[in-house]
């Protein structure tokens, strides 16, 4: 059972990249689960921007442009927006660095995206913007 189960019923594409790819990769191969913690994170980011009306759209659609655009960060704050920013940070790295990515790499990763769909999922007291 992954730690992202309370994803599956209503967001099972973000479930998918986060559970069954990100956590499962993070051992045998932490570039992958670092891939797919970002891949999830810009799911959920383009899900907000889809269905949350309080949203503007930046004036690229790149995921750092949606992320740094005033109105997300006021809807997420400053703890989620950091743990976005090392998601994208870290899920870059293990797409462009020929570095290799270490296992805490990937736990990192997977750790932020936890509190971030924890937190979109509306678990952390934030109103819940999917129901």
């Amino acid at each position: 059972m992954s730690q992202f189960t309370f994803l599956q019923a209503e967001f099972s594409t973000i479930y998918e990249s986060a559970a069954n790819k990100a956590v499962d990769a993070v051992h045998p191969d932490p570039r992958t689960a670092c891939f797919y913690a970002r891949r999830a994170l810009e799911l959920t980011v383009n899900w907000l921007y889809k269905y949350d009306n309080s949203l503007e759209l930046p004036y690229q659609d790149n995921l750092s442009s949606l992320i740094h655009e005033p109105t997300f960060k006021t809807l997420v704050g400053e703890a989620i927006f950091n743990k976005a920013r090392v998601i994208i940070k870290l899920g870059n790295q293990a797409v462009h660095s020929t570095r290799p990515i270490s296992v805490n790499d990937a736990i990192n990763a997977v750790r932020e995206l936890f509190h971030v769909a924890y937190w979109f999922w509306g678990g952390d007291n934030q109103p819940q913007t999917h129901s």
